[in-house]
């Protein structure tokens, strides 16, 4: 493995009247879903890219709640099912919101063409197509913790 197979990713839970804001992959096969936000670049804190990154996908200022998880995951790349692109991740994973998101009914802008932002009740997590997978258990339970100081970074500021 060499390090362009590991990818370090920042990405929100936004929860809304019981639906969670999720994106969708358009024109691959399988189409599946994911949740909002991104690669973190050099030199740039979790926090910052994920902000950065929801600006760059919804078009709206948000505000990072809390931290919930980190979430390591490793997969086979050749199969039809995973990316190409990586084989091995972590994922910061933070509640986050927007004033500019008042219901799951909020008009949402495509700016990237090659996802969809949409609204899924929270409770059908189960039967999408949620990568990486076992966020599906996960989400819930980090949801009903109470995790305000499990996340430092000196890189804030």
């Amino acid at each position: 493995m060499n390090k362009n197979d590991i990818h370090v990713q920042s990405r929100a839970v936004i929860i809304k009247e019981k639906h969670i804001l999720l994106c969708k992959t358009t024109g691959l096969d399988p189409d599946f879903y994911f949740l909002p936000g991104g690669h973190i670049e050099h030199k740039e804190s979790a926090k910052n890219a994920l902000l950065r990154e929801l600006k760059e996908e919804i078009g709206f200022e948000f505000e990072i709640i809390r931290f919930l998880g980190c979430f390591e995951y490793s997969f086979d790349p050749d199969t039809k099912k995973h990316a190409k692109c990586h084989t091995h991740e972590y994922n910061f994973i933070f509640e986050a919101n927007s004033n500019f998101l008042t219901t799951p009914h909020t008009a949402l802008r495509q700016l990237e063409d090659h996802i969809n932002i949409l609204w899924m009740p929270i409770d059908r997590l189960e039967t999408i197509d949620l990568r990486p997978e076992p966020l599906k258990e996960f989400i819930p339970q980090w949801l009903n913790l109470n995790l305000n100081s499990a996340f430092e970074s000196k890189m804030e500021g």
